[in-house]
Parts: C-alpha cells; structure tokens; sequence
C-alpha cells in the first residue's frame, strides 16, 4: 500500500511550524566495538573445533615416545539471514508534499537498517546465560559452565544466579579469564581487556576504573584496577539493566558477525501508477563457536 494525499493532508497544506519526523539523534554504532566483524561469500559459514595435542609425558631411558593425536569436536554453523524493508507513495503526495516529509522517509530506511543490525547482535549477547538463540561448539551458552573434549569442566561465569557489577565481581572475573584452559586442560593466556556494562552500571565501572583509591572504601588503599589497562565501554541494547559482560581482545575471543551482503538501497517508479518505491537489504548473521576471552553476568 502506498501512502496517499488522503493519509497525510496536512502535508498539502502551507502553515505549519514544524513536522517532528523522527528529530532525535541515533546511538552510535556499538556492535562493531565488541564484535569480530567478517564478511562472507557463501550461503552459510562453518566452523570446526579441533582440541590439539596435550602435555609431554615423562619418558624414562631406552622407552618410546608417547605419541598422541588432535581430537575433532564439533561444529557451529552461521547461515545468513536476509532483511528487508521498504515504503512506497503515490506520485501525487510525493510532488504535493510542502515539507519533504517523504523525502527524508529514504533516509529512515539507513537509519531502520543500522538499529536493525544492532538489535541482532544484541540478541546473541542478551541470550548470554540463556542459550536458547545461539550455542557453540559444546552445544552450551556463551556463559555456561563448559565440558571439555577430553573430560572435565570450565565456568566463564559467576553462576545461574546474576552477580552485579562491583570491586569483587570484576576481580573474580578478571582472575577466572587469567586461568581460562584449552580443551586439553592446559592454561592459556585470555586477558580481559574490555568491560562492556549496562547504562546503570556505567557510573561504577568509571568509578572502579578511574579512582586513584580503592573505591569505596575509607582508608587509602590501592585501587588495583587504576593501571590495569582495562577500559569499558556502555552498551545501549542490554535487555537486562544490570547486564556486564568482560571480554579479551577481539583475536582472542570468538564472537562473530558476518556480513554476507551489507546494506543496499534502491528507489524506482512503478510504471503503472507512478508510485515512488524506495527499499533497503541486507544479509548478514552472528554467533560464535568458543566460548573462552569473554566472561560475564547477564
């Protein structure tokens, strides 16, 4: 359907001070500060965890090498989504419009686009705890307590049951991705670098990362995290208020977002009615395969 001069009168006619159409400034782009951004040339993109070889074994004098073999796991696959919108006006309300109303509507699909983008990331970071949107290899959430290949467990977060954000918490985080281990239960090296944190929850991350003392506290006590080169960033699209999530540098952790295609934008008339069409698509998808370089309470 198409919007007429029926549907938006006031357009036709000089008067008016001001149309409000859409005046408010959009959120700077965020999912790209914490997301590894790739692109795709296929349907859908695969990964495959492989567990490499584990520790030398004791070998005693005149006896063999033991010998040991990498272990397939499993595999994770992104299949990429397409989106679409677009909006279409007669050609009589398109030449009659005094205020460029629908002039602008073409920019809306940009901006429709972007918090589209946005808000999809933000589902795979929301279902954090849950993992009822995404999984990886090991078939559980981004924060879970997480089988190895070869046996045994690892937690990459407090629990099932939310821990805010505070001196503790962030400590307890920082010191569980310090002790992060591969599949084969051998340490390796996943610092958290970044603090991504809900609105309400900014004013204490400056605080815990900024005070030149530790925080509230009354002495003069040093505050660990002053130097620790950590910075944090406030993400907008958190379901949860209370929502923080630690990460490692973006080569050492594993959330992903593929564009297939990225946004594209196309207006032409109908030929029948004359109607201006204009339309905006794009593919792309997220997910992630290893869990390990993020850490959090969602």
């Amino acid at each position: 359907m198409a919007s007429t001069r029926s549907a938006f009168s006031a357009l036709l006619a000089p008067g008016l001070r001001k149309v409000y159409f859409d005046e408010f400034k959009v959120i700077p782009e965020e999912y790209s500060k914490i997301f590894n951004i790739l692109t795709s040339k296929r349907a859908y993109e695969t990964d495959l965890n492989v567990a490499g070889l584990g520790r030398f074994e004791r070998k005693d004098e005149h006896q063999p090498i033991t010998y040991d073999d990498p272990i397939q796991g499993k595999e994770v696959t992104y299949t990429h989504n397409s989106f679409g919108l677009g909006f279409r006006v007669s050609r009589e309300a398109y030449d009659d419009d005094l205020y460029d109303v629908f002039k602008k509507m073409s920019k809306q699909l940009g901006t429709s686009a972007r918090q589209t983008v946005e808000i999809e990331a933000a589902a795979l970071l929301n279902d954090a705890m849950t993992g009822s949107l995404y999984t990886g290899f090991d078939g559980a959430a981004l924060l879970a307590s997480h089988t190895l290949t070869v046996g045994g467990t690892y937690s990459n977060y407090p629990g099932a049951t939310h821990v805010d954000l505070s001196i503790s918490s962030l400590r307890a985080a920082m010191e569980n991705m310090e002790q992060t281990v591969n599949e084969r239960g051998l340490p390796i090296f996943t610092p958290g670098s970044k603090l991504i944190v809900a609105p309400a929850f900014q004013w204490i991350a400056k605080e815990i990362l900024g005070s030149d003392a530790k925080p509230y506290t009354a002495d003069n006590e040093l505050n660990v995290f002053k130097d620790s080169g950590l910075s944090y960033m406030t993400y907008h699209y958190w379901v949860s208020s209370a929502s923080w999530l630690l990460v490692a540098p973006n080569a050492q952790h594993d959330i992903k977002f593929f564009w297939r295609t990225k946004p594209e934008f196309r207006n032409s008339d109908d030929y029948d009615t004359l109607d201006a069409k204009f339309s905006g698509f794009m593919r792309f998808s997220v997910g992630f395969g290893d869990w390990r370089g993020v850490y959090g309470s969602i």
